[in-house]
């Protein structure tokens, strides 16, 4: 996904070793003719305002980041895309993280959030990560934001 939307994608996960780790050797190495940045708390505040300058300058860059680090606290105003790849219902993380990509550019006028959910329903029993996309749906309508829908079947 982060390989075939435009702009500048900002990536966002829970833990640093099973998911960060893994997405950003993934990703950089299927695209390495993009500039693919990785964030966490163990990154030093020096790296990440670099970090950032590079970014607000980019145009296709991939910024892989921890919610704890990218939720709140670092202002990148040039971020077109915010992927939510890891479940969350805290309304404050949520509302937070969508405002990274909220801050104004003068190279874009929108944002759009990708908000990923696996749904492993079975009978009566509902997962994890759909109970949380449930409480997320019912920010994203509290807060008035168009939403879409798109289930894939893999």
């Amino acid at each position: 996904m982060c390989g075939n939307i435009k702009g500048n994608t900002l990536l966002l996960f829970n833990y640093v070793e099973t998911h960060g780790k893994p997405l950003f050797n993934s990703i950089r190495g299927l695209y390495p003719n993009r500039k693919v940045f990785f964030i966490h708390g163990g990154t030093e505040t020096e790296q990440r305002e670099y970090i950032r300058k590079i970014i607000d300058k980019e145009k296709n860059a991939i910024l892989i980041a921890s919610y704890g680090t990218c939720s709140t606290g670092i202002n990148i105003r040039n971020i077109h895309n915010i992927i939510f790849a890891s479940p969350s219902k805290s309304v404050i993380r949520v509302l937070q993280s969508i405002g990274r990509g909220l801050r104004k550019s003068d190279n874009k006028d929108r944002v759009k959030l990708y908000d990923i959910s696996d749904n492993l329903q079975y009978k009566k029993y509902k997962n994890h990560t759909m109970r949380h996309l449930d409480e997320r749906i019912k920010i994203y309508s509290n807060e008035n934001f168009k939403c879409k829908t798109v289930k894939i079947q893999l």
